[in-house]
């Protein structure tokens, strides 16, 4: 056993002094339960302040036990490790009293860092308790002591200890208030609180021991109540010691595990209930005889009433389907599990309501029987989008297959208005039509009245039945004053005058027109905002015929004084009119054929006999655009002899 001699300042008493040793191991083990019962009352802080209630009471007074046990076995632990020449027995009342003294310190101290709020005047009162009941505990132990001895205080000493001693508890409550809300359990921080603080209450107690100055005395002592400490009871106290303090960890560290574990729980239900409660989708369990058990607010308001509250006073059995109801229990039944199964409910009106429901087959069991869970969104605006549209659709097809017979007899109709080729004394004619959809607003005429030929192409603005039938009603109107022998000035200015009348304005056309005489050799020109015509001759550039009048049914003064031109032609010339199809059309490159285009076309095309012409002129445009014609096109090639 080591031992260190204390040497004992001069007593004025005429008895010697007496010198006292330490025993290093149990000096040692005085500060590791220090430490211990330090670390002991951090945990225990925050429990206290986790629990509540009766619990919260239970854990105080559990906690003031363990840490007054704790820091009394550490004072007596060592108070047992100072030797003196002369035998020491403890006054066991007076050890008890000690206790209590350190119990009622540890509560103080608990109850303090428990609290919701600890500022600097609660801390300060705290620690001045519970530094006086630790040095309380200490002295009143140094008195149980029963020796042949007299004890005699250094005062300075004990000054220093009571300082030591509030000082710790100042850093004491710190710690414990710093470290109450700590819920993962043992980390660096407290590990270091625990030490400091552990140093910090045996630096007290062996300053109050080295304040202690004893010398013989020939008074016997008061062995009345005098218990003496052999070394089994030192191994006793150790032992109850550890058993407490580690008690009382393993029960707050098994208390910190449930709470942890009823926390998640608790944030589990929370979102549960969140979830049940504020879905949009109505969520319900039942019975398979429609009975509802439970259910949200958003079922109960599916099914047309305000909450569940007023559903569960209102019935108790809800019909969850009406004719589909035993297809759904069968195919529940089938596959345990069903999703997006639509059916009809009944809602508190008896109004019906469509719902896409989700559902699950619980099985039964010994305490509950079979039940479903399940999931209803409320697709009743739905259902009657889709009833609408259906009959939406059906009144379109109805209404596309009128307008289908409708574009085939107007078809029928414009095809009638296609110019006709044909053969003359004097030359031929050769005509192409070709629609970019079904009808549109082109059409042309080849005519002969008396001994002169008519031939003329004009484009209606717009496309469809609209200008399919204006483009009808112009072509009959031409059609009587070409009969009635009407030249082309008066005639055009009669056709704008009919177009502005009957039309208001809301169509116009363009037109170009070609009269040969009886002679076949002087050709009558007119045009109306209409693309020029061409006179082709072998070998030469094709002549342009310009429009000389505006486009008709816009304007009342459309019709110029000299709206004709005319010229003498020359066997073999070809007089060529068409509609704006065949110059407005594009080739891969987005280039516009355009006039001068055409004009090359017609001119080459030339070379070739009349019957081919057109065949060459339609091939080289064919070539050159790119897919098919964006526009109606109506040609007219005249070949005179």
């Amino acid at each position: 056993m080591g031992s260190v001699i204390i040497g004992v300042s001069p007593m004025t008493t005429s008895q010697p002094a007496m010198t006292g040793s330490y025993d290093y191991f149990l000096v040692t083990l005085s500060v590791v339960i220090a430490i211990l019962a330090s670390y002991t009352a951090l945990d225990l802080a925050g429990r206290i302040t986790a629990a509540s209630g009766w619990l919260r009471q239970i854990w105080l007074a559990g906690g003031a036990a363990a840490m007054g046990f704790g820091i009394w076995s550490m004072h007596y632990i060592g108070m047992l490790a100072f030797r003196l020449p002369v035998p020491v027995a403890y006054d066991w009342p007076t050890v008890m009293v000690s206790l209590g003294a350190a119990i009622v310190a540890s509560a103080l101290a608990l109850h303090t860092v428990s609290r919701k709020a600890m500022g600097p005047l609660q801390t300060v009162l705290g620690s001045l308790m519970m530094g006086t009941g630790i040095v309380s505990m200490h002295y009143i132990g140094m008195a149980a002591m029963r020796l042949p001895a007299e004890c005699r205080y250094d005062l300075r000493l004990v000054a220093l200890s009571i300082l030591i001693a509030v000082f710790a508890s100042f850093a004491a409550l710190w710690l414990a208030f710093y470290f109450r809300g700590d819920k993962a359990g043992t980390d660096g921080r407290k590990l270091a609180g625990s030490v400091a603080l552990g140093l910090a209450i045996p630096a007290m107690h062996y300053t109050g021991m080295a304040a202690a100055h004893f010398s013989l005395s020939t008074a016997p002592p008061d062995l009345s109540h005098a218990v003496n400490i052999s070394t089994l009871g030192i191994a006793v106290i150790i032992a109850v010691t550890f058993v407490v303090l580690g008690l009382a960890l393993l029960t707050s560290w098994v208390d910190r595990r449930f709470a942890a574990h009823a926390l998640e729980l608790q944030t589990s239900n929370e979102r549960y209930r969140l979830l049940f409660e504020r879905n949009v989708a109505g969520i319900y369990r039942g019975t398979l005889e429609a009975r509802i058990l439970d259910c949200n607010d958003a079922f109960s308001r599916i099914l047309g009433y305000a909450s569940r509250k007023h559903l569960s006073q209102s019935a108790c059995n809800i019909l969850l389907g009406s004719a589909d109801r035993e297809t759904f229990l069968a195919e529940l039944r089938n596959q345990k599990v069903l999703s997006s199964f639509e059916h009809c409910l009944r809602r508190e009106d008896d109004a019906p309501v469509w719902v896409l429901e989700n559902a699950t087959l619980i099985d039964s069991s010994d305490e509950a029987p079979e039940m479903i869970e399940g999931t209803v969104i409320d697709i009743t605006q739905r259902k009657q989008a889709e009833t609408d549209l259906r009959r939406a659709n059906s009144l379109l097809e109805k209404r596309s297959r009128e307008i289908e017979e409708e574009l085939i007899l107007a078809t029928k109709v414009q095809e009638t208005l296609v110019p006709k080729g044909l053969l003359w004394d004097r030359g031929a004619v050769e005509t192409h039509y070709q629609p970019a959809r079904w009808i549109g607003g082109d059409f042309g005429l080849v005519t002969l009245c008396g001994d002169c030929l008519n031939a003329m192409v004009a484009d209606v603005s717009g496309h469809g039945i609209g200008s399919a039938l204006v483009a009808n009603r112009i072509y009959t109107e031409i059609i009587d004053l070409i009969q009635r022998g009407m030249e082309f000035a008066p005639m055009l200015q009669q056709l704008n005058r009919f177009v502005l009348q009957s039309l208001s304005g809301q169509f116009y056309f363009t037109l170009a027109a070609v009269r040969l005489n009886g002679d076949g050799r002087t050709l009558v020109f007119a045009g109306a905002g209409h693309p020029p015509a061409m006179i082709a001759r072998p070998g030469e550039q094709p002549l342009l015929l310009e429009s000389q009048s505006r486009a008709l049914g816009l304007l009342e003064e459309a019709v110029h004084g000299n709206a004709t031109t005319q010229i003498q032609l020359q066997a073999g010339d070809r007089v060529v009119i068409y509609t704006d199809g065949f110059s407005e059309c594009f080739n891969p490159q987005e280039q516009e054929l355009g006039i001068d285009g055409l004009r090359r076309i017609v001119g080459e095309a030339s070379e070739h006999p009349l019957h081919e012409m057109k065949r060459a002129i339609l091939d080289s445009i064919d070539a050159w655009q790119n897919g098919p014609p964006a526009d109606d096109r109506s040609l007219i090639v005249v070949g005179v002899r």
